[in-house]
């Protein structure tokens, strides 16, 4: 066992060489400020899906090898609607801005729309492909009614690229392979700029007669950072405003509710100046997460240390005699603190996505860099200022109103000690029914929510005839050169085209097969009856070559020159990623039965985003429960016996359980940014458990009495845990005004895990420290005066000298 006291004298000492070197101090602080504001002007964001994942990750070979063959998979898209899309000023403007998004939307490809596709019939001499609609376009009523009456006629059209009703079209732009080493030409993001350009265009006055709603994963990105960019300092400006008046009228101090901000603060800057520095990038969707938690730990550390310095100061009047207690009383459970949240942040690590690693890793540093400012720069400015006269009526009265509660619970805590018991496992009981009823899953529509404009917006794209949300390819690579213009391969391929078109998330499906069935019919006189695989190799091979001789290009795009590899791209209309897991893992396993021997490879927006929200979600259950035993192990050697690290361990698990209950029962889903919820209170659990047990310790060494030592640490440190607390809780509360769901999720859940943390502090944690008695036993006398107590009611207000 840690002999506290040594380590409260270290720390006493320390705090003498700080305050002595004070202008020192901040002298460098305003130095480091400095470069650090200059660093910030780097910093740069990262919304590049592919990013996302390490370099060798399998699915990123994946996605290599696929653009090798028939280049990206990523392209914007846009839904146009008016009362009839084959009037002629619509299809101008189709025409128009399909050329206009050619030519200036950067790594565009082509286009496929009502007047860019092509539309194979028959001949004399055997099949022509031409455009579906004449440049110019026609004005004739009967032209365009026969424009109208061919594109329907076509299934690779009909609900695809235009609805039965003529009300809905389809533009899609594709891309082309974006360089690695884009940077070389452009400082702006290409996936960015893309989007961007694509909205630009689609905004401009003369195409609002298309009513253009843009999708496709460039635009979403643009969209997705352009919407954060603005709630995330909406938020955090919000949640300032609510922590400087609960701070204002707790602790009735100008400094008390400055400078936790300005640590606070100061450590965003420091870390975020420095990954400028570094060229450390950022996803904008993720930076919110350290950025609340450090203003979390900013606040609750520097309260810790400004409460015992206020009692301090208040009882002896002299300022850096109060500030040196301050230190020497919070010092070492704030650093033993520190190092255990980091260690649970930096569980992270193990999750293989870089935005979730570099949340955890710069969480870490935000809180680090917070400790070492709350030790020395907190203590620094607060010793400006003169002494004053001890303050009468603070003695007279027993405290601040706080610590009269708090004097008030402690004496009475351990008076009722099943009671509290047998509640806290009622409770674990009901929370763990809400657990077993919470789902895995991200869905846009549940995350997200229709008050997001973007998310609406993608929403009835998707609930249109002919629009999608988002898509993905699968791509099998055959044994032999030739084996795609087998019969059999191209039937077994079409079986497994029908059953993914009866996924619940398929809109459309696209492959070459479509082509196929289209020659056969064209070359049959444009029988219904022959849309279908012709009977023999050499019917197909002939009706390929006639495609190509006419000038046909469309078949690159889903099978290679080779004839070995095969394409298929899915568009789907919703997106549910428990869903999508289920049926690209069912795509796998079909390809695998109905081609044994081929290679099958998924790829594609949905694939990734399905991949990583398998990463995230588990990786962070494991993660948690790895940082549950690494605090346990590092509790444990510290407080020096397992029945101290096990008891500190269950205020840290009762967050989770309250959040993980909670979610349950609510039907909110576990995704990737509401299981960050608890990894983050896990960090915050344990700061308010350590200061805790690390003084009921302290107290016990000095009392020999775990009901008084129980008393004083109420006192103490129960007034900073309901003060850090509701400050917490407060702040928190700004995501409740949010107009994204998960951010309304997030305030309510980490309030519930805050409030469960404390109530388990409170009326668990004492209790269970009763029981076990891991500091030793109580002297004789001390149990022969609590033996005593019981017939008596226990004293409401603390001594002077306990204050």
């Amino acid at each position: 066992m840690l002999n506290i006291e040594k380590i409260n004298q270290w720390f006493r000492g320390a705090a003498q060489i700080i305050l002595r070197f004070r202008w020192s101090n901040l002298i460098v602080f305003a130095l480091i400020m400095a470069a650090a504001v200059m660093g910030l002007g780097r910093l740069e964001t990262e919304i590049d899906q592919d990013n996302w994942f390490l370099e060798d990750d399998a699915l990123l070979a994946a996605k290599a090898r696929f653009e090798e063959i028939f280049g990206n998979d990523d392209y914007c898209a846009v839904l146009v609607e008016a009362d009839n899309v084959f009037s002629a000023p619509v299809l101008e403007k189709i025409r128009e801005l399909g050329r206009e998004l050619e030519e200036k939307v950067p790594y565009a490809d082509d286009v496929v729309s009502l007047t860019d596709f092509e539309f194979t019939y028959g001949t004399a001499d055997g099949v022509q492909i031409t455009d579906l609609v004449p440049d110019p376009v026609p004005t004739d009523a009967k032209q365009l009614e026969r424009i109208k009456t061919q594109a329907l006629s076509k299934p690779s059209m009909r609900n695809r690229i235009v609805s039965t009703d003529g009300r809905q079209t389809w533009i899609m732009l594709r891309m082309k392979p974006i360089p690695d080493a884009w940077e070389k030409d452009t400082d702006e993001n290409p996936d960015l700029a893309i989007g961007r350009i694509v909205n630009e265009i689609t905004a401009q006055e003369k195409y609002t007669i298309l009513n253009p709603k843009n999708a496709g994963l460039p635009v979403i990105n643009v969209d997705k950072r352009n919407f954060f960019s603005k709630e995330t300092p909406r938020l955090i400006g919000l949640s300032l405003l609510l922590t400087v008046i609960v701070l204002a009228i707790a602790l009735r101090s100008v400094r008390g509710v400055v400078f936790p901000l300005l640590t606070s603060v100061s450590a965003m800057l420091i870390v975020f100046g420095a990954q400028g520095y570094l060229g450390i990038t950022n996803d904008p969707s993720m930076i919110f997460l350290p950025i609340f938690l450090s203003l979390a730990v900013s606040v609750g550390y520097s309260i810790h240390l400004f409460n015992y310095f206020k009692r301090s100061f208040l009882q002896t009047g002299l300022r850096e005699q109060a500030l040196v207690y301050a230190i020497e009383e919070t010092g070492w459970p704030l650093l033993f603190s520190a190092l255990t949240t980091v260690a649970a942040l930096l569980s992270f690590v193990f999750i293989p996505l870089r935005p979730i690693r570099w949340v955890g890793l710069t969480a870490a540093c935000l809180v680090a860099v917070t400790y070492l400012l709350v030790i020395v720069l907190l203590p620094s400015l607060l010793s400006f200022g003169k002494d004053r006269k001890p303050h009468a009526v603070y003695s007279q009265k027993g405290g601040r109103w706080v610590e009269r509660i708090m004097a008030f619970l402690g004496a009475r805590v351990l008076s009722r000690p099943k009671t509290s018991i047998v509640i806290f496992t009622l409770a674990v009981a009901v929370c763990m029914v809400g657990i077993t009823r919470f789902e895995v899953s991200f869905d846009i529509r549940r995350t997200y929510g229709y008050k997001v404009p973007y998310i609406k917006r993608l929403n009835y794209i998707g609930q249109s005839q002919v629009g999608a949300l988002y898509s993905y390819d699968v791509a099998f690579e055959l044994p032999r050169p030739g084996d795609a213009k087998d019969p059999d391969t191209l039937r077994k391929f079409d079986q497994l085209v029908q059953e993914v078109k009866k996924l619940p998330l398929t809109k459309k499906v696209t492959s070459l097969v479509d082509i196929v069935k289209d020659m056969n019919q064209v070359l049959s006189a444009g029988d219904p009856d022959f849309y279908r695989i012709p009977e023999t190799r050499q019917m197909i091979a002939q009706q390929l070559l006639l495609y190509e001789n006419a000038g046909g290009m469309e078949s690159e795009k889903w099978v290679d020159y080779d004839y070995q590899r095969l394409r298929l791209m899915v568009e789907i209309g919703d997106y549910s990623s428990a869903e999508a897991a289920r049926e690209l893992a069912l795509i796998q396993k079909r390809g695998k039965q109905l081609f044994p021997d081929a290679h099958v490879f998924l790829i594609g927006s949905i694939s990734q985003f399905t991949v990583m929200m398998d990463y995230v979600t588990w990786g962070q259950v494991k993660s948690f429960f790895m940082a549950l035993g690494v605090i346990a192990l590092l509790m444990t050697i510290v407080f020096g016996n397992l029945k101290t690290g096990l008891i500190g361990m269950v205020p840290n698990v009762a967050p989770a359980l309250a959040v993980g209950g909670i979610m349950g029962f609510a039907g909110i889903p576990l995704d990737m940014i509401t299981v960050t919820c608890i990894p983050m209170l896990l960090g915050l659990a344990v700061d308010d458990t350590i200061h805790f047990i690390n003084h009921s310790q302290l107290e016990f060494m000095r009392t020999r009495s775990y009901a008084e030592s129980t008393r004083r640490v109420f006192i103490s440190v129960g007034t900073a845990l309901f003060l850090t607390s509701t400050v917490l809780i407060v702040c928190f509360s700004a995501y409740l005004i949010s107009s994204m769901n998960v951010f309304v999720n997030m305030g309510f859940l980490v309030s519930a895990g805050i409030l469960a943390a404390l109530l388990a502090d409170y009326f668990i944690t004492p209790v269970l420290l009763n029981w076990a008695k891991p500091f030793g036993h109580e002297t004789s006398v001390e149990r022969k005066r609590r033996g005593a107590a019981t017939a008596r009611p226990a004293p409401a207000m603390p001594a002077k000298g306990d204050i």
